[in-house]
């Protein structure tokens, strides 16, 4: 392992994604009583590993929504178009790292999968994980707020806005 790939693993590593997972399952599971569908978390890690999307859903509220994010996101200022544009081929690359954090959250507790395509987040485990830095703690609350946003909306409304296929 190179060491550029070594740094890059130590920061975007399927540990953390299980975390990730599960905060935005839980996020998800909070605003509407039910459980984010399988296909849903492919796009959770291609979106919360850039500092970019990070900032930009940290620094909209929650109540704005997905819609009101995207916009902002591809604002002339922002101009950050590009990125939203990136996630369909983002999700594939990052599609074995994902099955990877899935596997770990599952062996972890942090989730459970029901109905072979609902992911079930266990809130009690998810909450005694105590992030130590405050950008995990970032992308944890990013994650989540993700979820949150995913779940006033159907996987049709999901990939048209952010232009991926499920």
């Amino acid at each position: 392992m190179s060491k550029l790939t070594k740094e890059f693993y130590n920061i975007q590593n399927p540990a953390l994604g299980a975390y990730l997972l599960a905060r935005f399952s839980l996020g998800y599971l909070e605003e509407n009583q039910s459980m984010p569908p399988m296909p849903l978390l492919f796009v959770v890690l291609p979106m919360i590993y850039k500092k970019d999307v990070v900032d930009f859903i940290s620094s909209t509220q929650k109540t704005s929504g997905l819609h009101f994010f995207v916009d902002k996101f591809t604002e002339k200022q922002n101009s950050n178009n590009d990125l939203i544009i990136q996630i369909q081929g983002l999700s594939q690359q990052y599609k074995m790292m994902t099955l990877e954090a899935l596997r770990i959250s599952i062996i972890g507790e942090l989730i459970s999968i029901q109905d072979k395509v609902y992911i079930l987040p266990l809130r009690d485990n998810i909450n005694d994980f105590k992030p130590k830095t405050k950008d995990i703690r970032k992308m944890g609350n990013a994650a989540e707020k993700f979820g949150i946003w995913c779940s006033k909306l159907s996987l049709v409304e999901i990939s048209q806005i952010l232009k991926v296929r499920f």
